[in-house]
């Protein structure tokens, strides 16, 4: 008897909405902010050459915070050119804070994001108990296509620092 799990069958419905057959991408490295101003991630594709383009950026805005105080990061995934954001796939990010940090929601899904084809953008709410630097680091799943093909990407791994001040 043939199982079809709802994996599959998104999985499959994703390569079809795409054009083509997904192609998993697993980025090398995070970015690491040490500013308000957004910074683009070293995150890079896996390619059959180690001069291929990244089909997306990532950019996180870590906030300014405040000891006790709430605060937001946002962290924004932004495609290549002759990409789009795959509006189907289901986009998550989920952080893990440190000892001293709160987190308002660390799983976020896509229904937590601003999802156009130009961007994915979320909103991390955050409380830091303690002033000084802070490392939040997360996990991300998305996915971007071209005409031809949709790249999966898992476990974006996530990093930035927040200047906590007293």
């Amino acid at each position: 008897m043939l199982r079809f799990s709802f994996v599959a069958a998104f999985t499959l419905a994703t390569t079809l909405a795409c054009q083509g057959a997904p192609e998993a991408a697993k980025p090398a490295a995070a970015a690491t902010p040490s500013a308000a101003t957004p910074v683009p991630s070293a995150a890079t594709a896996a390619a059959a050459s180690p001069s291929a383009a990244a089909p997306y950026t990532v950019h996180i805005a870590p906030g300014a915070a405040v000891a006790g105080q709430p605060a937001t990061s946002v962290i924004e995934v932004r495609p290549a050119a002759g990409f789009h954001m795959n509006l189907e796939f289901p986009a998550r990010l989920r952080v893990t804070p440190p000892a001293g940090v709160t987190v308002t929601k660390p799983d976020l899904s896509k229904d937590d994001a601003e999802l156009t084809e130009a961007h994915l953008r979320f909103s991390v709410a955050f409380n830091v108990a303690a002033a000084g630097k802070a490392t939040l680091a997360g996990l991300g799943d998305f996915s971007v296509c071209n005409d031809t093909t949709c790249k999966l990407i898992r476990d974006e791994k996530l990093s930035w620092d927040v200047d906590v001040k007293p």
